[in-house]
């Protein structure tokens, strides 16, 4: 099984950080049909084949995605759509994987 792991550092504070992650989370269920479900800061998703979590800190945010079987072939390009989405959203071309 294949992982990324991504942390991207925000000046949006937790609330707004939130905030985007919902949008990332609308795109996830829209996009991938994948099931969201907040518990506290963690975002937890999962689709066909992939599962993560995304955590809003105060001046972070980390995502974990681990790819199953069929999808680890894929993992440079979703980790790179991940990167760029997140440069998107959060404005902010800081990446500290």
């Amino acid at each position: 099984m294949a992982q990324i792991n991504i942390r991207k550092k925000h000046s949006l504070g937790k609330k707004g950080a939130r905030k985007t992650a919902e949008k990332i989370a609308e795109s996830l269920s829209c996009e991938y049909k994948a099931k969201c479900k907040w518990t506290d800061d963690d975002l937890s998703f999962t689709s066909h084949g992939v599962k993560g979590k995304l955590h809003v800190g105060d001046e972070d945010v980390e995502i974990r995605v681990d790819l199953g079987l069929m999808m680890s072939p894929l993992k440079s390009k979703i980790e790179s759509t991940i990167v760029s989405q997140l440069d998107d959203i959060l404005d902010d071309d800081t990446n500290i994987a």
